[in-house]
Protein backbone atom coordinates (compact mmCIF):
# COMPACT_ATOMS: atom_id res chain seq x y z
CA UNK A 1 0.00 0.00 0.00
CA UNK A 2 2.89 2.00 0.82
CA UNK A 3 4.15 1.47 -2.74
CA UNK A 4 0.79 2.95 -4.18
CA UNK A 5 0.50 5.87 -2.38
CA UNK A 6 3.74 7.27 -2.84
CA UNK A 7 3.18 7.12 -6.58
CA UNK A 8 -0.49 8.44 -6.52
CA UNK A 9 -1.27 12.03 -7.06
CA UNK A 10 -4.76 13.85 -6.27
CA UNK A 11 -5.02 14.46 -9.78
CA UNK A 12 -5.14 10.88 -10.57
CA UNK A 13 -7.13 9.46 -7.72
CA UNK A 14 -9.79 12.27 -8.70
CA UNK A 15 -9.75 11.08 -12.50
CA UNK A 16 -9.69 7.10 -11.30
CA UNK A 17 -12.45 7.69 -9.07
CA UNK A 18 -14.58 9.58 -11.49
CA UNK A 19 -13.97 6.93 -14.02
CA UNK A 20 -15.42 4.31 -11.41
CA UNK A 21 -18.15 6.18 -10.14
CA UNK A 22 -19.36 6.45 -14.12
CA UNK A 23 -19.09 3.08 -14.82
CA UNK A 24 -21.40 2.05 -11.94
CA UNK A 25 -23.85 5.40 -12.52
CA UNK A 26 -24.18 3.83 -16.08
CA UNK A 27 -24.86 0.55 -14.84
CA UNK A 28 -27.72 1.87 -12.34
CA UNK A 29 -29.00 4.14 -15.34
CA UNK A 30 -29.62 1.00 -17.75
CA UNK A 31 -31.00 -1.16 -14.48
CA UNK A 32 -33.65 1.48 -13.79
CA UNK A 33 -34.65 2.10 -17.53
CA UNK A 34 -35.31 -1.84 -17.72
CA UNK A 35 -37.15 -2.20 -15.03
CA UNK A 36 -38.90 1.11 -16.07
CA UNK A 37 -39.42 -0.59 -19.80
CA UNK A 38 -40.59 -4.12 -18.22
CA UNK A 39 -43.28 -1.28 -16.14
CA UNK A 40 -44.33 -0.35 -19.46
CA UNK A 41 -44.40 -3.65 -21.02
CA UNK A 42 -46.61 -4.74 -18.51
CA UNK A 43 -48.98 -2.22 -18.51
CA UNK A 44 -48.93 -1.95 -22.32
CA UNK A 45 -52.15 -2.22 -24.66
CA UNK A 46 -51.95 -6.06 -25.10
CA UNK A 47 -52.66 -5.56 -29.12
CA UNK A 48 -49.35 -4.71 -29.88
CA UNK A 49 -46.03 -6.80 -29.77
CA UNK A 50 -42.83 -6.35 -29.17
CA UNK A 51 -39.60 -7.19 -30.23
CA UNK A 52 -35.87 -6.54 -28.57
CA UNK A 53 -33.72 -4.16 -29.66
CA UNK A 54 -30.43 -2.75 -28.10
CA UNK A 55 -29.72 1.04 -27.16
CA UNK A 56 -26.81 2.80 -26.70
CA UNK A 57 -26.08 5.68 -25.83
CA UNK A 58 -23.68 8.13 -24.06
CA UNK A 59 -24.42 9.76 -21.28
CA UNK A 60 -22.54 12.20 -18.82
CA UNK A 61 -21.98 8.86 -17.01
CA UNK A 62 -20.31 7.30 -19.78
CA UNK A 63 -22.56 4.70 -22.69
CA UNK A 64 -25.37 3.37 -21.43
CA UNK A 65 -26.49 -0.36 -22.92
CA UNK A 66 -29.79 -1.95 -22.61
CA UNK A 67 -32.32 -4.15 -24.14
CA UNK A 68 -35.53 -2.24 -24.82
CA UNK A 69 -38.88 -3.17 -25.62
CA UNK A 70 -39.88 -2.04 -29.94
CA UNK A 71 -43.67 -2.06 -30.11
CA UNK A 72 -45.73 -2.31 -33.65
CA UNK A 73 -49.05 -0.54 -33.71
CA UNK A 74 -51.25 -2.61 -35.05
CA UNK A 75 -53.44 0.25 -35.96
CA UNK A 76 -50.75 2.48 -37.86
CA UNK A 77 -48.33 -0.32 -38.74
CA UNK A 78 -45.46 2.34 -37.18
CA UNK A 79 -42.46 0.94 -34.58
CA UNK A 80 -42.46 2.56 -31.51
CA UNK A 81 -40.04 2.85 -28.60
CA UNK A 82 -42.53 3.33 -25.42
CA UNK A 83 -39.82 3.76 -23.09
CA UNK A 84 -38.61 6.75 -25.16
CA UNK A 85 -42.05 8.04 -25.93
CA UNK A 86 -42.79 8.84 -21.84
CA UNK A 87 -39.52 9.48 -21.19
CA UNK A 88 -38.84 12.29 -23.77
CA UNK A 89 -36.12 11.08 -25.07
CA UNK A 90 -35.12 10.34 -28.69
CA UNK A 91 -32.94 7.21 -28.53
CA UNK A 92 -31.87 6.48 -32.08
CA UNK A 93 -29.58 10.25 -31.45
CA UNK A 94 -27.20 7.95 -29.77
CA UNK A 95 -27.17 10.75 -27.35
CA UNK A 96 -28.59 11.79 -23.59
CA UNK A 97 -30.19 15.20 -23.56
CA UNK A 98 -28.12 16.28 -21.39
CA UNK A 99 -24.68 15.18 -23.92
CA UNK A 100 -26.70 16.80 -27.08
CA UNK A 101 -27.17 20.22 -24.96
CA UNK A 102 -23.60 20.20 -23.72
CA UNK A 103 -23.19 19.36 -27.65
CA UNK A 104 -25.37 22.05 -29.15
CA UNK A 105 -24.15 24.91 -26.37
CA UNK A 106 -20.16 24.29 -26.80
CA UNK A 107 -21.37 24.25 -31.43
CA UNK A 108 -23.44 27.55 -30.92
CA UNK A 109 -20.60 29.73 -28.58
CA UNK A 110 -17.94 29.51 -31.35
CA UNK A 111 -15.85 26.52 -30.93
CA UNK A 112 -15.10 23.79 -33.98
CA UNK A 113 -17.32 20.60 -33.74
CA UNK A 114 -13.37 18.97 -33.31
CA UNK A 115 -12.74 21.33 -30.62
CA UNK A 116 -16.05 20.52 -28.94
CA UNK A 117 -15.39 16.81 -28.90
CA UNK A 118 -12.31 17.52 -27.73
CA UNK A 119 -13.73 19.22 -24.60
CA UNK A 120 -16.34 17.04 -24.27
CA UNK A 121 -13.71 14.21 -24.28
CA UNK A 122 -11.72 15.71 -21.51
CA UNK A 123 -14.80 16.62 -19.58
CA UNK A 124 -16.42 13.72 -19.28
CA UNK A 125 -13.12 11.15 -19.90
CA UNK A 126 -14.21 9.57 -22.78
CA UNK A 127 -15.15 10.69 -26.89
CA UNK A 128 -18.43 11.47 -27.41
CA UNK A 129 -18.93 12.63 -30.56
Amino acid sequence: MKGIISTLTMKELEKITYRALQESFSQVMAQTLKELDEAIASGRDKKRFYLKRTLKFESVFGQVELKRNYYRDIETGKYVYLLDQYLAFDGTKGMSPVVQDLAIELAVTGVSYRQAGKAMEKLLGYPVI
